[in-house]
C-alpha cells in the first residue's frame, strides 16, 4: 500500500515545512515532494501561524530553534487555535536532549524527529500521522452528519407535536362550528320564504341562500374534522357552474356586489373539477369579493364572471372587473401572506394566497392579469373531472 497522498482525494495532502534554514527546507522539500505531496514553506513562527490561516495545511513539519517564536510555542498556539480541526504536528531539532522531547509533547506535538531526518524514516510517520488526520476529518463528517440527523429528527418531533395540537385545536372549532350551523338551520327552517326583488328575477329566494349558507358552515366545520382526523374517502366533486351562482347569491344577500353589475356566464354543460364543493366556494368568494372591494370608487363598475371547458380536458373560470387595476410592484407582491392594498381593519392579505393554495390543490393553475386603469381579469384553471357520468349523484355536498 503506498504512504504517498490518497488518490481519491480532491488534492494532494498539503505540508507546511517551518524552517529558518533555507538548506533544511529544501532537503524536506526533496524528501516529500517526489511522495506527491504538496509542500509549502515558512521562514519563522510568525509566518507559519499565517500560514496555516491561509494554506490550511494536512501536516505541519515544524523546526524547534527558530529565532522569535521558537518551534514549541508556535506548536502550542497552533493547537490553542486548531479547534475541532485535527492537524498533526512533527517537531525537529538539531538537539538531543529529552527536555525538548517533553516540552514538545506538551505544547501538543505529535512526533518528534532529529536531524538530520532520514528520508524514509520521515516519509513513513508523515503517511502514518496523516491517516490519522483521515480518521479524525471522517469521524468529524460522520459526527455532523448524525448531530444533523439528531436536529432533523427533532425538528420532526416538534412538527408532528404541533400537528396534533393543532389537530385537537381543529376539532374543537370543527365541534363549535358545527353547533353553530345546527342553530342557524334550525332558525332558516323558521324563516317564511322570501322571494327576490324584481330587478334580482334571477336571483334564488333569500331563504333558500340562507340555507344554502348554513349548509356551507357545516360543510366547512366537516372540511376541519377531516383536516384534524384524515380518512380515506372518494374524491369530492365540484361543478363550478353551480358554485359560481351560489356565490353570487351569497354576495347579493350580504349587499357586498349590490354596487355592481354582475353578468354571470355559464356553459350549457356541467363543468366539473375535482375539488371539495366548500373550498371551491371559498376560493370565488374571495375573487368576487376582491373584484367588488376594487370597484367601490369606479364609475359603472361590472365584473364579469364565467366558466367554460377549454381543449385538453381542462376547465377554465374567470372574474374579470373594470376597476384600476394593479401596478406591476403590487402584483408581484399579491400572492404573499398578510400583503393588503386596502386600509388597516378592511382587509387581512390572506384572501390570495389561500385562493392561490387551494388551487394548486386541484392541481390548477392561478393567472392573474391586471395593469393600472385597465382592471383585473383573474383565471383559474384545472382539470376536468375524468369522467362526467357520476356527477349526478356525486357533484357537491350541499343540496340544491
Amino acid at each position: 500500500m503506498s504512504n504517498g497522498p490518497d488518490s481519491r482525494r480532491p488534492r494532494p495532502w498539503r505540508v507546511l515545512i517551518v524552517d529558518d534554514d533555507a538548506a533544511s527546507r529544501r532537503t524536506a522539500s526533496a524528501l516529500l515532494s517526489p511522495a506527491g505531496y504538496e509542500v509549502v514553506f515558512a521562514i519563522n513562527g510568525e509566518e507559519a501561524l499565517a500560514v496555516v490561516g491561509e494554506a490550511h495545511p494536512d501536516l505541519v513539519l515544524l523546526d524547534v530553534m527558530m529565532p522569535g517564536l521558537d518551534g514549541i510555542e508556535v506548536c502550542r498556539r497552533l493547537r490553542e487555535r486548531s479547534g475541532k480541526d485535527y492537524v498533526p504536528i512533527i517537531l525537529l531539532t538539531a538537539l538531543d536532549g529529552r527536555r525538548e522531547v517533553v516540552l514538545g509533547l506538551e505544547a501538543g506535538a505529535d512526533d518528534f524527529l532529529t536531524k538530520p531526518v532520514h528520508g524514509a524514516e520521515l516519509r513513513a510517520r508523515v503517511a502514518n500521522l496523516l491517516k490519522v488526520r483521515a480518521y479524525h476529518q471522517l469521524l468529524t463528517t460522520q459526527r455532523d452528519s448524525a448531530l444533523a440527523t439528531v436536529d432533523e429528527l427533532r425538528q420532526q418531533i416538534l412538527q408532528a407535536d404541533r400537528l396534533a395540537t393543532l389537530g385537537t385545536f381543529a376539532a374543537g372549532v370543527s365541534h363549535e362550528l358545527n353547533n353553530i350551523a345546527q342553530v342557524l338551520n334550525s332558525a332558516v327552517d323558521e324563516l317564511p320564504p322570501q322571494p327576490p326583488a324584481p330587478e334580482d328575477a334571477d336571483a334564488r329566494d333569500t331563504r333558500e341562500v340562507l340555507a344554502m349558507a348554513t349548509r356551507h358552515v357545516t360543510e366547512l366545520a366537516r372540511t376541519i374534522l377531516r383536516m384534524a382526523r384524515p380518512q380515506e374517502e372518494a374524491t369530492p366533486l365540484a361543478d363550478l357552474g353551480r358554485t359560481l351562482g351560489e356565490v353570487r347569491d351569497m354576495l347579493r344577500l350580504t349587499g357586498r356586489a349590490r354596487h355592481v353589475r354582475l353578468s354571470l356566464e355559464l356553459p350549457e354543460t356541467p363543468c366539473v373539477i375535482q375539488a371539495s364543493p366548500v373550498h371551491a366556494q371559498q376560493v370565488f368568494l374571495n375573487l368576487l369579493a376582491n373584484a367588488a372591494d376594487a370597484l367601490s370608487g369606479t364609475a359603472q363598475p361590472e365584473i364579469q364572471v364565467g366558466v367554460r371547458h377549454v381543449p385538453g380536458g381542462h376547465i377554465e373560470a374567470w372574474v374579470q372587473d373594470n376597476g384600476p387595476g394593479m401596478s406591476e410592484e403590487v402584483l408581484a407582491r399579491v400572492f404573499e401572506p398578510f400583503f393588503t392594498t386596502k386600509p388597516a381593519g378592511q382587509g387581512t392579505g390572506l384572501g390570495l394566497p389561500v385562493v392561490k393554495q387551494l388551487v394548486e390543490s386541484w392541481g390548477g393553475h392561478l393567472h392573474l392579469h391586471s395593469r393600472p386603469g385597465h382592471g383585473t381579469r383573474v383565471v383559474v384553471e384545472a382539470r376536468a373531472a375524468p369522467s362526467l357520468a357520476t356527477s349526478s349523484s356525486s357533484v357537491s355536498s350541499l343540496p340544491p
